[in-house]
C-alpha cells in the first residue's frame, strides 16, 4: 500500500499535465486579411460644365489605383453642397468612372473627390482629389 500513494500523485500531475497540453493544442491564430490600399483619385479634365455648350466638356473621368485585393471602389463628388457616389469599373489595380456635371444641377464651385476601396478585409478611404464645375447658364 506505501507503494500506491505515491503513484497517485504522478498520475493526477500527468492529467493535469495532459490536460494543459491539450489545451495549449487546441489554440489557433486566426489571420484577417488586410484592407486594400487606394491612392488619391485624379481628375481628368479637372474642370467641367454643368451644361452643354460653355466651353469645357461636361464629363470628366475619375480613376485611381489600388494596392491589396480591391473587390470594388466608390467614388464620392462633393461640390456646392451636393453630394453623389459613382460606382467605378475596373479591377486590380486600375480603376475609373465617368463623372457628368448634370448630375449636380445648378451647384458649382470647387469639390472634391475620394475613393473608398473596399476587399475581404475592410474598406479604406482615399485623401481627397479636386474637380471643379462651372455654372453654364441655361
Amino acid at each position: 500500500m506505501g507503494r500506491l500513494l505515491p503513484a497517485v500523485p504522478v498520475v493526477a500531475a500527468g492529467f493535469t499535465l495532459a490536460l494543459l497540453g491539450g489545451v495549449a493544442d487546441a489554440t489557433t491564430t486566426t489571420t484577417r486579411p488586410r484592407p486594400p490600399g487606394v491612392f488619391s483619385p485624379s481628375v481628368s479634365p479637372s474642370t467641367i460644365d454643368n451644361r452643354s455648350g460653355c466651353g469645357h466638356s461636361t464629363s470628366a473621368t475619375i480613376s485611381t489605383g489600388t494596392t491589396g485585393n480591391a473587390q470594388k471602389v466608390t467614388f464620392k463628388v462633393q461640390v456646392g453642397g451636393r453630394t453623389t457616389f459613382l460606382y467605378a469599373s475596373g479591377s486590380g489595380s486600375r480603376w475609373q468612372a465617368t463623372l457628368n456635371g448634370s448630375a449636380f444641377g445648378a451647384d458649382h464651385g470647387s469639390g472634391t473627390v475620394r475613393a473608398t476601396a473596399t476587399g475581404p478585409g475592410g474598406s479604406t478611404e482615399s485623401a481627397s482629389g479636386n474637380v471643379t464645375i462651372n455654372d453654364c447658364p441655361a
